[in-house]
């Protein structure tokens, strides 16, 4: 048997100006791994694009390798919203009868059966547009696996993932592998390559660095391939603290049994929670998205969210980036001229990639998408900024500077309230840390003295030997 899975001879693929791949080649072995990594807009999603054959290469050609069953999971989760997750697992691939009837119980069952093969127990009644982006990430994943691909094409689909979620993605994977499929992983999130790859592929401005065993490297040496130099630490200092800005009392809500926490300006604080912990839900009340059923909000006159779904709830993907970090439009008289100027010092101040304030949104990577979100929340200079997974899919150097930004902004005074399943991302960033379960806020820690174990063993559950500060004694 051939040991290849498939191979990419010399792709390169252009978009008008921009070189999204330049004679780019590489291969898939069967039961292999094999990481792409990348700074946004290196060609890394437009490579698995090309593979599935979604997008057509100028030059150069893909292979497959005695295959029939190749699945991919995009990075975007902007799945069709009026239709149930069971609809969807089986859109296009019905199960049908010898006179053309559809087998719904069967493929109930089969859907079913697909969820539970995920670790997600999500009705197959449920509408698309009800899930959240880490339940429309985790039906991507069910949809995949269950045609068992013999090729699986997976780009950041752990981004909007909870660390529990990732855990039983990886075991599907390592199964997968195991029973001789090839696997193209695409993450910015280099601990995991490390610990699920077996060869690593760097690309930086749509050509390769370098292939080799993961066993041969490190993260300082990936990064440095990735960026072509050095990303120096960056150390978070203990704030000088004003007066007390916002507060939750007692509030309950669809999402929320009971969450009370109080911010001052200049604080970072975060909240850290499993998918349906209520993060995002708490953020939502904050910014009047949701109604309060019990409790009080005080002080949220001003708060602008950065929402964590950019595809379905943040951007327009068909108009410019000058047009959607002007959205909405500040009066009622359109400004081309002075949205170019803004849009540009946008672009230069948060290092967007891309060829100017015209480009579509939809030409741009998922990184730098996000940068524009964050640009528009940043212009009308936000009392409170509100970030819901602020760095989602972007690559470790975007990474810093989103954070240098939400650093400065707290120096300045800003407020902020940041929810992400990324608990380094929290407690590099945060003064304190709020703990989320079931909807409820059980415990608020300091985060300047705290560690990655003692806030996963709060928002799972776990016993910890360590000892947390619950609300009311932080209040």
């Amino acid at each position: 048997m051939h040991d290849l899975c498939l191979s990419a001879n010399a792709l390169t693929v252009s978009f008008g100006a921009t070189t999204a791949l330049d004679d780019v080649s590489l291969d898939l072995r069967r039961g292999e791994v094999h990481a792409l990594v990348g700074e946004n807009g290196a060609g890394k999603s437009t490579l698995l694009r090309v593979i599935a054959g979604l997008v057509k290469q100028s030059a150069g050609a893909v292979r497959l390798f005695a295959t029939r069953r190749t699945a991919y999971v995009p990075q975007e989760t902007d799945l069709p919203i009026d239709r149930t997750v069971g609809e969807w697992l089986f859109m296009g691939r019905e199960l049908k009868s010898r006179l053309g009837l559809l087998r719904r119980r069967q493929m109930e069952a089969a859907a079913e059966r697909a969820l539970h093969s995920v670790g997600t127990p999500l009705p197959t009644s449920r509408r698309i547009g009800e899930l959240t982006a880490p339940q429309r990430k985790q039906v991507q994943l069910a949809r995949a696996v269950s045609i068992e691909p013999e090729v699986f094409l997976l780009d950041e689909p752990t981004a909007v993932l909870a660390a529990a979620e990732t855990t039983r993605l990886f075991d599907i994977i390592r199964c997968r592998r195991s029973n001789g499929a090839g696997i193209l992983y695409v993450s910015h999130r280099i601990e995991e390559v490390l610990a699920i790859a077996d060869r690593v592929t760097v690309l930086r401005d749509g050509r390769i660095v370098s292939t080799e065993p993961a066993s041969g490297l490190d993260v300082g040496t990936i990064v440095k391939r990735m960026v072509g130099r050095e990303i120096p630490p960056h150390w978070r200092s203990v704030p000088a603290l004003g007066t007390e800005v916002l507060r939750l009392t007692n509030v309950v809500a669809d999402g929320v049994k009971d969450v009370s926490l109080s911010l001052r300006a200049g604080e970072v604080v975060g909240l850290a929670g499993l998918m349906g912990s209520g993060r995002s839900a708490v953020l939502e009340l904050v910014a009047g998205l949701r109604k309060v059923d019990a409790g009080s909000i005080t002080g949220a006159e001003g708060a602008v969210l950065v929402p964590e779904d950019r595809a379905m709830k943040g951007l327009v993907a068909t108009m410019s980036l000058r047009e959607n970090i002007y959205l909405p439009a500040p009066s009622w008289r359109i400004r081309r001229s002075q949205e170019t100027v803004g849009a540009r010092q946008w672009i230069e101040a948060l290092n967007v990639r891309a060829c100017g304030p015209e480009a579509t949104i939809e030409s741009l990577s998922g990184g730098n998408q996000q940068k524009v979100l964050l640009a528009r929340a940043l212009r009308t200079k936000p009392r409170i900024l509100l970030l819901d997974e602020p760095t989602v899919g972007v690559d470790v150097a975007a990474k810093v500077e989103i954070h240098g930004q939400i650093r400065r902004l707290a120096a300045a005074g800003t407020t902020i309230l940041l929810a992400s399943s990324d608990l380094p991302e929290l407690l590099a960033l945060c003064d304190r840390i709020v703990a989320l379960r079931e909807g409820v806020a059980i415990a608020t820690i300091d985060a300047h003295n705290a560690s990655e174990p003692q806030l996963a063993a709060l928002i799972t559950g776990a016993r910890t030997g360590i000892a947390a500060h619950h609300n009311e004694a932080r209040l």
